[in-house]
C-alpha cells in the first residue's frame, strides 16, 4: 500500500480547494417571488427581475433584469382558437396538428423566420405540474445580437401557454438553470366558480 505525503503548502492548497468547492455547491438558489396573473396562473420569478410592459404586446407577464440581460414573458391564448384555425385552413392542416405539438411547431417555425443562423433543439416532451408540456431551446441572431432562448409550451385546460426566457448567448451559463426553474414553476390555477343567484 502506498501513502502520499503532501508538503504543508500543498495541504493548505488542497484544503482551500475543498472549502471553495463546498462553498460553491452550498450557495443558495436565487430568491423568487410567486407572481399570480389574472387569477389564471402563477410563475416563480427571481426577485432580481422587475415587472415591465414593453417586451411583447401580447404577453400577460413580462419581467426583466436589464443589468444581467435576462428576460421572461408568458403569452397565453385559448387553445380552441388555434385548434379551430388549423382544422379550417387546409394550408395549416397539411403541416400542423390541432394540439400542443402543432401549436409548438407553428411557433418554432415562426421564430425560425426571425432568427438569423438559428439553431433549435428537438422538442422535449414533459409534464409541468400535471400539465402536458414541450420544452425547446434555441439560439440565433436578432438585430445584431446573438440570443439564447428557452421555451416552455404548456397545454392548460382551455389555454396554450408560451413561457419564453432569453438572454445574450454569452450569458447562457449564468441564466440557463434559472430559466429552466422559471418554466418548471408554472402552475395553472382553477377558475373561480361563478356565484349562483
Amino acid at each position: 500500500m502506498v501513502f502520499f505525503i503532501f508538503p504543508k503548502k500543498m495541504k493548505k492548497a488542497i484544503l482551500y480547494i475543498v472549502l471553495l468547492s463546498l462553498f460553491t455547491n452550498c450557495q443558495k438558489k436565487e430568491e423568487t417571488e410567486l407572481v399570480r396573473v389574472k387569477n389564471q396562473y402563477t410563475l416563480a420569478i427571481p426577485k432580481s427581475m422587475s415587472k415591465v410592459d414593453y417586451l411583447h404586446t401580447d404577453a400577460s407577464l413580462q419581467y426583466q433584469n436589464a443589468n444581467t440581460d435576462f428576460y421572461t414573458i408568458v403569452i397565453d391564448e385559448p387553445s380552441d382558437d388555434f385548434n379551430t384555425l388549423v382544422l379550417q385552413e387546409a394550408d395549416l392542416r397539411a403541416t400542423y396538428s390541432p394540439d400542443l405539438k402543432g401549436y409548438a411547431l407553428l411557433l418554432k417555425n415562426n421564430i425560425s423566420n426571425t432568427l438569423k443562423k438559428g439553431a433549435f433543439s428537438a422538442f422535449e416532451e414533459t409534464s409541468i405540474n400535471g400539465l402536458p408540456a414541450l420544452l425547446m431551446n434555441a439560439s440565433g441572431e436578432v438585430d445584431g445580437f446573438i440570443i439564447y432562448y428557452q421555451f416552455g409550451f404548456v397545454k392548460g385546460k382551455e389555454t396554450y401557454y408560451q413561457i419564453v426566457n432569453w438572454t445574450d448567448l454569452k450569458r447562457k451559463k449564468d441564466h440557463q438553470k434559472t430559466m429552466a426553474d422559471i418554466i418548471s414553476s408554472f402552475k395553472e390555477l382553477g377558475k373561480p366558480k361563478k356565484k349562483q343567484s
